[in-house]
């Protein structure tokens, strides 16, 4: 059975792992947001798409009794006898948990999580009314955590009952619900997506900002898997053979000890994260690799596989630089530009062999005298989205962090080619620059808030929020006629007052989330999305998606 399309036009982007099942062992399943499902019956080592699937979120999985398995998804409640290769609807509301017996759960409550008991009773995580419980048939009734959001539900192996919440950690109870306490001592941030006991009897925690253990039945926690710190983690699970997955926005890791690697499970071979044009020539970069196209984007050839690309910059002499998971590189060869370690999310030329570099994890990083160092003078954020070249010189670079559980982020500005910055604009995380002919610079912030500045960055005032309602940002463009382009969600607008108004466009791109924009000669469009690149010769009207040759 065919399941319907699933786009709210909210949320959009990656996949996001959101849940992970082994119903037998050596057989692994994987559910994301609207990419559906993905198999693998050989351990994980090689995966292939659910048929049917593929629009639609599946928000967790439960085993039956007798093998079979359930499926909660934003199209209803599905089960498979076959472990996992093929699906059944049984009703088509959109639910977000569900036992092995199904999802009942309280009612005119959003339930995000349901668990069972030892002793049989079930309990349902809420959103802004904590935890219910059920014993058997009888009614639900509040189990404890009122008024917080409950995400993830574990019990420890001395009984008490571990709650992850959005914003407000863990919370614990050892006494049946009577009584909770916070229990986030240690841990990396305020919003718990996962709870998982694992077979040694420790707990592992998956949060906004990597992984948790606790040794302690969860009273205290420490951060593991450095690599993941980064990451937002949905999903936490124990394979049979002891190995641990973690699913985030974009990625899917198997643990070993101290070392993770990352698993590709096939379900988006066509997600782009940048562009940029050199001369007729348009450069994306690709989850499957470099990409470059010589036909205006109607075709495109990897010309550096195995590798992912989320910044370019060009130089002064006409080479291309392109920031990643393998540091900075530049053209024609794609050589590295010394030895940069953590991974490149933006990256500039200020001058002749002097690079700044933004990542996702160490900040602002500089390349001179042929060496990476930190920026001293730098952001205090972890999280260096973008950079902006400025009237007069002026360097602008957009930040995100959180700390103390809570998301940061602001607008920084260089006077003095990058040695010192000072913030502009604060209050939350900032994805995207850009400027238009009359100076005007806009800041795309997170939940598409966005900025205005007519004097250079020194000062902002806000716009109107697009739409009149808040969605997943990700990138804010103006082209050469002064029409600004916004990645919100799944949906790709266009203002032509100056970020007053909103257009959605969406002829051949519904349901797409446009992670970078740029415009090349001709002019044409060229977009990097969840779904590979779009080109538009029409300022934005009409798209087409170009081919991976």
């Amino acid at each position: 059975m065919a399941a319907s399309q699933h786009n709210d036009g909210l949320s959009g982007g990656p996949p996001r792992y959101f849940s992970i099942a082994e119903p037998e062992p050596g057989i692994v399943l994987v559910g994301t947001c609207v990419r559906g499902i993905a198999r693998s019956a050989d351990n994980a080592t090689t995966w292939k798409p659910v048929d049917g699937l593929d629009h639609i979120s599946i928000n967790a999985f439960a085993a039956t009794a007798g093998g079979g398995i359930l499926a909660a998804t934003s199209g209803g409640l599905w089960r498979s006898n076959d472990q996992g290769r093929s699906w059944d609807q049984l009703d088509d509301e959109p639910i977000y948990a569900t036992t092995p017996s199904g999802p009942g759960r309280p009612e005119r409550v959003t339930t995000f999580r349901l668990m069972q008991l030892r002793d049989g009773r079930t309990l349902a995580g809420t959103d802004g009314t904590g935890i219910w419980a059920r014993d058997g048939h009888s009614s639900w009734a509040r189990f404890g955590a009122g008024g917080l959001t409950v995400h993830s539900l574990a019990e420890t192996p001395t009984g008490s009952v571990l709650a992850g919440t959005h914003g407000d950690g863990v919370v614990r109870s050892g006494d049946g619900g009577a009584t909770w306490d916070t229990s986030s001592e240690g841990l990396p941030d305020s919003s718990v997506h996962a709870l998982t006991v694992l077979d040694d009897g420790s707990i592992l925690a998956g949060t906004g900002q990597g992984l948790a253990r606790s040794l302690d039945d969860g009273r205290t926690w420490q951060r593991i898997a450095a690599e993941l710190d980064s990451h937002r983690i949905f999903s936490v699970h124990q394979l049979d053979d002891g190995r641990l997955m973690a699913g985030s926005y974009a990625h899917l890791w198997i643990g070993e000890g101290d070392t993770w690697r990352l698993v590709d499970p096939g379900l988006t071979p066509d997600e782009t994260w940048s562009i940029c044009f050199s001369g007729d020539d348009i450069y994306a970069g690709a989850k499957a690799g470099l990409l470059r196209s010589q036909d205006r984007g109607r075709t495109f050839v990897n010309i550096a596989p195995e590798s992912v690309v989320f910044g370019f910059d060009r130089t002064a002499t006409g080479h291309v630089l392109a920031g990643g998971d393998w540091g900075v590189r530049a053209s024609a060869d794609w050589v590295p530009v010394g030895e940069l370690g953590p991974r490149a999310f933006a990256v500039l030329e200020v001058g002749a062999g002097h690079l700044l570099a933004g990542t996702l994890s160490e900040g602002l990083v500089e390349y001179l005298d042929g060496v990476w160092r930190p920026v001293a003078g730098g952001p205090p954020h972890r999280q260096v989205y973008q950079f902006h070249r400025a009237a007069g010189g002026r360097l602008l670079a957009c930040t995100g962090d959180v700390i103390d559980g809570t998301k940061v982020g602001g607008v920084f500005a260089s006077d003095d080619g990058g040695r010192t910055w000072a913030e502009t604009l604060s209050g939350r995380s900032y994805y995207s620059l850009t400027q238009t002919s009359d100076g005007t610079i806009y800041a795309g912030g997170r939940r598409c808030y966005i900025s205005a500045s007519t004097d250079n960055g020194d000062t902002w005032d806000p716009r109107p929020l697009p739409l009149g309602r808040e969605a997943k940002m990700y990138s804010l463009y103006a082209d050469s006629r002064d029409r600004l382009f916004l990645g919100a969600g799944g949906q790709l607008l266009r203002s032509d007052d100056g970020a007053r108004t909103w257009t959605v466009l969406d002829d051949g791109i519904d349901g797409v989330s446009f992670y970078d924009l740029r415009e090349g000669p001709g002019p044409i469009l060229a977009g990097a999305t969840n779904s590979g690149v779009y080109t538009s010769a029409d300022g934005g009207e009409t798209w087409q998606a170009g081919s991976l040759g």
